[in-house]
């Protein structure tokens, strides 16, 4: 049987995983900004 969760590691659990999320999501983002830049930076597959 698992314990209760103080509010205090609830919202660290909460906040932790936000701040995976925000991770992910800016990861992808600077990988899709990459890739929009190299595309025009060499549109000829250079």
């Amino acid at each position: 049987m698992k314990r209760e969760l103080t509010p205090t590691e609830a919202r660290s659990g909460l906040i932790s995983g936000r701040i995976f999320l925000i991770l992910l999501i800016s990861s992808i983002g600077a990988v899709v900004a990459m890739a929009l830049a190299w595309y025009f930076l060499f549109p000829y597959g250079g």
